[in-house]
């Protein structure tokens, strides 16, 4: 008995130890906000300086950093023949075709096509083989109708330049997740 009033004592100190903390530190970040950083633009001539009315600027990122998940996300920064401008314009056209209907189902028949390869024998898989490069197909084909409808300045060749990119990512990710799974 005394064991279990000494632990429930130290569960007890402990818990609002850490609700003074947590409280601390909200207060803490409410009482004095910090003055925010205006970035110049990488366009920006070293002449024009950023005005003390001018918006804040997004802070300019890492080298193969992104803003669109870890480790340099599924966009690269630079790609051959594609300018700065049309890659802002792919990367807003590529958010818009989340929500294309065309997409959606290519992306719902790959995703059945999973589920039926997760039990599957390796004899199954490999007759699936030529399913899952149908629906990746598929999947490309509503992407870059959707992307160019999301932008009618985006051509076919821009388009397809920026998805072979991707492309490329994607399978040296994969090839590295199989060469760390050895």
């Amino acid at each position: 008995m005394k064991q279990f009033l000494s632990l429930l004592l130290a569960a007890a100190v402990g818990s609002a130890a850490t609700y003074f903390v947590m409280d601390a530190r909200q207060s803490a970040a409410v009482a004095t906000p910090a003055p925010e950083k205006v970035a110049a633009p990488k366009f920006a001539s070293k002449a024009a300086a950023p005005s003390a009315d001018a918006p804040a600027a997004e802070t300019p990122r890492k080298a193969g950093s992104s803003r669109f998940g870890g480790k340099g996300g599924f966009l690269p920064e630079e790609i051959d023949g594609v300018t700065p401008e049309q890659m802002n314009k792919c990367r807003a056209a590529l958010f818009k075709t989340f929500q294309d209907e065309g997409v959606k189902a290519a992306r719902a028949k790959q995703a059945e096509l999973r589920k039926e390869a997760e039990y599957a024998s390796d004899d199954e898989k490999k007759a699936l083989r030529t399913q899952f490069e149908d629906a990746q197909a598929e999947i490309r084909k509503a992407t870059k109708a959707a992307m160019i409808a999301a932008d009618a300045e985006l051509t076919e060749d821009v388009v397809d330049k920026v998805l072979d990119a991707i492309e490329e990512r994607l399978k040296q990710r994969a090839q590295q997740f199989q060469q760390s799974k050895k």
